[in-house]
């Protein structure tokens, strides 16, 4: 189990809560505004130091109060680890993992690979490359070591470089050394991207097969440059050929920051060929494919957020979801205005249900009562 508890102090309209988490299943139920979602923002901001929902800080704390604090106890390789966070309201923030300071919110995200999914969500297929490059990043992140280093060497080298064209020099042996840097990161981090993306297919290929609709989805990696031999000195010439359109926009055009996941079926782009239904079905396999594959990597178990599960859903399109979620190996919170909405798809499921009114979140059983 990923997170067995967590405790929440002035979050949101949270005075107080301390929650004790089913390792398979965790239901969260309530109507709109009464605060359920604000249990999956705190186990989101725990894990990535930032919320889903806002970027303000005071937004998170509760009335007047001067800071929130969250606490978690986490299961990681048969350890339990406590992981600590206080945020006030200028934003400035402590973490501690077992009592110790931390400086590095990714020493916590490492131990809690955390996905979220949202009627936001879509924007993986509507909105711009930066949101696919975050979606199979953070599955790298959690799937291979070496690359959190070199993707902030990466993002060193560019500012760097982005500096340089900024201060409109002329080209000179200041580019030459960037550049070098630049390409031989970018091209290390691109077969790392290609790796994990080849990865995540065969993953994928199992759930989408029984629905006729997505058994040929295809994902397919864009470098950020052309990529043709896949080596350093290819993406180097490029960088200086493109120099003086870089200098003219004040920034590097060409390089790792412009990677992008094209998703397609039959060469046709998803967005433009899939209905709604089915497209928030291939979100779902996705998410639950990267999971799957972030568990198979080591001694993780990732954590699957799903707000508002039901919304915009069909019966199909449940029977599928819920098939996926049925062979997932994550620990998974859904919110709901009514348990009914969720419990007979997972009568064979371990579910932890909670029910949130006003703030207050009791554990119940199926029937609503108090436990």
């Amino acid at each position: 189990m990923a997170l067995a508890q967590l405790q929440l102090t002035e979050f949101r309209n949270i005075q107080s809560a301390g929650l004790q988490f089913s390792p398979s299943m965790n239901l969260i139920c309530g109507e709109n505004g009464s605060g359920k979602t604000s249990v999956l923002e705190a186990i989101y901001l725990l894990a990535h130091g930032r919320s889903f929902r806002t970027t303000k800080a005071q937004k998170m704390i509760r009335n007047q109060q001067s800071h929130l604090v969250l606490h978690g106890k986490v299961n990681w390789s048969s350890q339990l680890l406590s992981v600590g966070m206080q945020r006030d309201r200028s934003g400035d923030w402590q973490l501690k993992l077992n009592g110790e300071k931390v400086t590095r919110i990714a020493d916590i995200a490492s131990l809690l690979p955390v996905q979220l999914i949202t009627p936001e969500s879509f924007r993986l297929f509507f909105g711009g490359p930066k949101e696919r490059r975050q979606f199979f990043d953070l599955g790298l992140f959690h799937v291979e070591p070496s690359f959190y280093e070199l993707w902030v060497l990466f993002n060193k080298v560019l500012k760097q470089r982005n500096a340089l064209l900024k201060s409109k020099q002329q080209y000179n042996d200041s580019y030459r050394f960037w550049d070098q840097q630049l390409a031989d990161t970018a091209v290390a981090i691109q077969k790392l991207r290609q790796v994990y993306i080849n990865q995540l297919t065969l993953m994928l290929q199992p759930l989408l097969q029984p629905i006729k609709a997505l058994a040929s989805v295809e994902l397919e990696l864009v470098a950020g440059w052309l990529n043709k031999q896949g080596d350093a000195a290819e993406l180097l010439v490029q960088l200086q050929d493109n120099f003086l359109s870089d200098l003219k926009v004040g920034y590097t055009q060409l390089g790792s920051q412009k990677a992008d996941l094209r998703i397609k079926i039959d060469g046709e782009y998803v967005e433009e060929f899939l209905s709604r239904g089915q497209l928030k079905v291939l979100l779902f396999a996705l998410k639950v494919a990267q999971s799957n594959l972030i568990f198979s990597s080591g001694h993780k178990q990732p954590l699957l957020l799903i707000d508002d599960l039901a919304s915009e859903l069909d019966d199909q399109s449940k029977r599928f979801i819920f098939s996926f979620l049925h062979h997932i190996n994550s620990q998974v919170f859904i919110t709901a205005i009514e348990a009914a909405q969720v419990l007979p798809h997972v009568s064979d499921t371990e579910v932890g249900l909670f029910h949130v009114e006003h703030g207050q979140i009791v554990r119940t059983d199926e029937h609503g009562r108090r436990t």
